[in-house]
């Protein structure tokens, strides 16, 4: 648990709803007190603190129990079972758009938002100027939301819930809407609210942005807690069982070998011995492998193929395509395959073995090592691979800055008629 004081204290919380087939069936079930609906239960007994000052994430699948937890600290809806606690001026931003009146203007909405997180009206006059700056919708601020595009009424939210200045900001997907340009001074304005010392609950499927702002992390699993801690252990946790599910979809059966000439034997890692003691970046890793054959007169090929546990090729090896002479002359052969420094940064992986006649044709036989390798990283990493690298930032000081081109916002070029 966090030392610092807790801002959100969430304590055995469920929420379970009733679903109907069709809407009769709610009449129907008050008229003849027969249940003619089935029990969702969203949330199941989820607890976790967050302290002042802390980001905190809450991760997982589509249906989890994500939003409706937000929706809970927020304070739309109310837990089931359970206590729930937000201390300080907590500002959300789920449903983009959600709260907002069609029919009014933006800065109608703007002020109303805004007296509904605590501002008074002498604070919302004061504020209202930098809002409307911050969302950059100036020329249109005085239309009714009702001809706003999406990535408006998300500008108009975002800029309604950070300036503000909550003491805890609650946040759902919505930054996956809008263009790249307002995301990315969307995520400058969170990371200055956290070194301001602001709170943050941070929903999102971008684990990049997760392992970013924050320090822990919930792992939400069919409304239960799968996993809680800190944020890059739980996403790896969590990433690792979305590759194994990946992993475990059905696929086409692998079609049987005719017996051939020559067969492998044996084929072991050296170096590695996953799952228990996993590699790192930059380890060595040998695979090894013997095969035998029944005439000494044919020549062998071996190829190795490491793919992402969820069928992503991430290398492949032969020793004919790397010019290395044909196997020949013998009917027992030891073969080792040694990468001195392993590229790969984090994730689970497949090694495919094949052994191929002397054109590289025709495979004799293969073996297949589900899962068998595994690379963890001490923090979170993006991607799969670390290439070699350098960096080379000299500041050219005889030549000025070309001029920004502007850029007009896509959203802001619509028309913005009344729909009928």
């Amino acid at each position: 648990m966090p030392s610092a004081p807790a801002v959100v204290s969430v304590d055995g919380v469920g929420k379970t709803y009733r679903v109907y087939a069709r809407s009769i069936d709610r009449i129907a079930e008050r008229l003849t007190r027969r249940p003619r609906h089935r029990v969702h239960h969203a949330l199941h007994n989820v607890t976790f603190d967050v302290a002042r000052g802390e980001g905190f994430g809450v991760i997982g699948e589509n249906g989890a129990g994500k939003s409706t937890l937000l929706k809970i600290l927020a304070g739309i809806t109310t837990p089931g079972a359970g206590r729930v606690a937000v201390r300080g001026a907590a500002a959300s931003i789920l449903e983009l758009g959600g709260g907002f009146h069609p029919d009014l203007t933006g800065r109608q909405n703007l002020a109303l938002s805004a007296a509904m997180l605590g501002l008074s009206e002498r604070e919302v006059r004061a504020r209202t100027p930098e809002i409307i700056a911050f969302s950059e919708l100036d020329a249109y601020i005085d239309e009714p939301v009702r001809v706003y595009s999406t990535g408006m009424a998300m500008r108009l939210a975002f800029a309604i819930a950070v300036q503000v200045e909550p003491d805890v900001l609650i946040v759902d997907e919505a930054l996956s809407v809008g263009d790249g340009y307002f995301q990315r001074k969307c995520m400058r304005r969170i990371q200055d609210f956290l070194r301001g010392g602001g709170t943050l609950v941070f929903c999102s499927h971008a684990m990049y942005y997760v392992s970013e702002f924050c320090t822990r992390a919930l792992w939400l699993r069919d409304g239960r807690v799968a996993a809680l801690g800190p944020a890059d252990a739980v996403i790896r946790e969590y990433e690792a069982f979305l590759l194994a599910r990946t992993a475990a979809a059905p696929r086409a059966p692998e079609a049987d070998l005719p017996r051939g000439p020559a067969r492998i034997v044996d084929v072991r890692q050296e170096g590695a011995a996953a799952p228990a003691a996993p590699l790192q970046q930059g380890d060595a890793w040998t695979l090894t492998l013997e095969c035998a054959s029944d005439d000494a007169g044919i020549g062998l090929h071996v190829a190795v193929g490491v793919d992402r546990i969820d069928g992503v090729q991430v290398f492949a090896c032969s020793t004919r395509h790397d010019g290395v002479a044909a196997l020949r002359g013998q009917t027992y052969y030891r073969v080792r395959l040694r990468v001195p420094a392993l590229p790969l940064v984090q994730g689970q992986f497949t090694i495919y073995v094949f052994l191929l006649d002397e054109d590289g044709l025709q495979v004799y036989d293969r073996r297949t090592l589900a899962g068998a390798l595994l690379v963890q990283a001490p923090a979170y990493r993006v991607g799969l691979m670390a290439v070699d690298h350098e960096w080379d930032a000299d500041a050219a000081l005889d030549r000025e800055a070309p001029p920004m081109a502007l850029r007009a916002d896509d959203d802001q070029k619509r028309s913005l008629s009344p729909q009928v």
